[in-house]
Parts: structure tokens; C-alpha cells; sequence
């Protein structure tokens, strides 16, 4: 009799612990977009990136309980974009380095995934927001950038489904400013 006490309390406990534990750190991998032909002539670019938005982590799940379940990301957003933008420029035909004496900055401000999780269904909310800032000898370039998806599915969400909503606000906002005929010309004349 006392076996099966022992034996209950302990799955009670495991289960417990188990319960507590925060959901694994989530891994973005957004593409760099590559142009058919580089254009940039090995012209040199200081990258450097900055999370400015008002929460570390990248989901929350509501469940209408108590309880709202955060996710973090593996690294920061703003180092995430940053290593896409690089091979992005690279790819441009741009040299990044440190000691260049003209400087891009891209600063997340917001990029979270809001979960409302039902018994039988789920809606999910994305929202990517970047502001690009260059800095060169002959003058200074700032734009905004961002995305915005909502998705509702059967059963619950899951971290691929929140990886996934994420990566494509991430690609499409990389693809925008590849395409970007008023950064591109400001990057030409002034870098």
C-alpha cells in the first residue's frame, strides 16, 4: 500500500516538474534574397542591428487560463535579420566590414506572435516592424519596414506553425527591401 503512494506521489511530482518547464528556445531561419546580378561593386557597409522592441521574447500563447505561455528565440530577432541582411548585401555585391565609414542599422521594434488558443482551434496574429537607418559621408536614409499576417487553424499551434509565421514576415520584409528602387538608388549614389 505504501509502494503505490510512493509510486503516485512521484508521478505526481515528475508531472509537475514537467508541467513547469518553459518551451525550448524557437530557431528562425529567414532566406536572404538574392539579386540576379551584384550591383554594388564591393562598395564597403558597417551592418549592425539593435532589438528595440518592447519584449525579449517572440510568442505568446493565451490559452484563457491564468497562465500565458512564453517562447523565446533561440538568438535575438535583431541578430537574426542582421545574418540574413549580410548575405543579402553580400549577394548585392557589398563588402560589410567594421571599418567602413558608411553605417546600416536595423532596428526590430516589434516582432511577436500573439496565440489565442481555443479548445478546438487557434488564432495567430504576426507582426514584424524594422526601421533601417543608413549613415554615409554625404547624408543620412531612414525607412520603416514591416508585416502583418493573422492565421486560424484546427487543433492547437504549434512552434513550427509559430517558427513558420514568423520566418515569412522575416522573408517578406528582406524581399521588400531588396526590391526597394528608393534604397537601392540612395545605397548607389551615396555608398
Amino acid at each position: 500500500m505504501i509502494k503505490k503512494y510512493v509510486i503516485l506521489a512521484s508521478t505526481l511530482i515528475l508531472t509537475a516538474c514537467a508541467a513547469s518547464q518553459p518551451p525550448p528556445p524557437l530557431a528562425l531561419t529567414p532566406t536572404a534574397v538574392f539579386t540576379a546580378q551584384p550591383w554594388a561593386n564591393h562598395k564597403a557597409i558597417n551592418l549592425s542591428s539593435a532589438d528595440k522592441a518592447p519584449n525579449s521574447y517572440i510568442a505568446a500563447i493565451d490559452s484563457g487560463t491564468e497562465n500565458v505561455q512564453i517562447i523565446q528565440p533561440q538568438q535575438p530577432v535583431s541578430t537574426t535579420l542582421r545574418q540574413a541582411l549580410a548575405q543579402q548585401l553580400a549577394g548585392q555585391g557589398f563588402s560589410i566590414t567594421d571599418s567602413a565609414t558608411s553605417t546600416m542599422a536595423i532596428s526590430v521594434e516589434k516582432a511577436l506572435v500573439t496565440v489565442k488558443q481555443g479548445l478546438v482551434k487557434y488564432n495567430m496574429h504576426s507582426e514584424l516592424q524594422l526601421q533601417l537607418t543608413i549613415n554615409t559621408p554625404d547624408g543620412q536614409f531612414i525607412k520603416r519596414y514591416a508585416g502583418r499576417s493573422s492565421r486560424e487553424d484546427a487543433l492547437k499551434a504549434s512552434d513550427s506553425d509559430i517558427a513558420t509565421s514568423m520566418n515569412k514576415l522575416m522573408d517578406s520584409v528582406l524581399n521588400e527591401i531588396a526590391h526597394d528602387n528608393e534604397l537601392n538608388k540612395y545605397l548607389m549614389e551615396n555608398v
